[in-house]
């Protein structure tokens, strides 16, 4: 493994992995004809009433960190999405297979939503969860997917990384292999508000269209 690689994104903030050579995932941000942004999110089914209720909408419950470099994200909270309602990278990516799709099972639910933030909507990001998936490769006692020599005993450099990989979506043209969109606010709350959300017609991962989970 390279450590030059490593230090390139602990040290940098906006380096893509792409820039190396890798092959990032075809998502791109999608737009609606007035400047609105389209993101995709899943669910669990018991929570779409919360979701989708009078009051309800899309709460940032996961904590973020950041580093010296990045201090303005210190202590926000953060509800995530994808730019395509089946990202490639969750089940096919070059560097890493099925991987992110069996990790990301374990966290979000079947049902898709579809989300439109209307133009001028803040604190919306695009990372790259290919950082985290690099160290839980290595913790398992695999290679390393991509070498970027990572010091995956504690995970702290794979989330500094993924911090340093954050790139307001408005400026995200590619470069990231496994994308992730976040969207931002200061403290617990609903990040999405109800208004932007509804059922996406389309189901991927639905009972008669979802292909068994090849995990074991």
């Amino acid at each position: 493994m390279d450590e030059r690689r490593a230090e390139r994104f602990l040290t940098r903030r906006g380096e893509r992995l792409g820039s190396l050579g890798f092959q990032d995932d075809p998502a791109r941000p999608a737009w609606t004809p007035d400047g609105g942004l389209i993101v995709w999110h899943y669910t669990r089914p018991e929570r779409l009433p919360l979701i989708l209720g009078t009051a309800g909408g899309l709460r940032a419950r996961k904590r973020v960190l950041g580093s010296e470099l990045t201090p303005e994200f210190e202590g926000l909270r953060s509800v995530e999405g994808f730019l395509d309602p089946k990202p490639r990278w969750l089940d096919d990516s070059p560097a890493f297979g099925g991987e992110g799709g069996r990790r990301w099972r374990a966290h979000v639910g079947s049902v898709l939503l579809r989300v439109e933030l209307p133009p001028g909507f803040r604190g919306v990001w695009v990372a790259d969860w290919a950082h985290t998936l690099e160290c839980y490769a290595v913790q398992r006692g695999e290679p390393a997917p991509l070498g970027l020599g990572y010091d995956c005993s504690t995970g702290r450099q794979s989330v500094r990384a993924y911090a340093h990989s954050l790139v307001p979506v408005q400026q995200y043209h590619g470069g990231h292999l496994a994308p992730v969109v976040t969207v931002m606010r200061r403290g617990p709350g609903i990040a999405v508000p109800r208004a932007c959300v509804r059922l996406a017609e389309i189901q991927p991962r639905s009972a008669e269209n979802e292909s068994p989970d090849p995990s074991p």
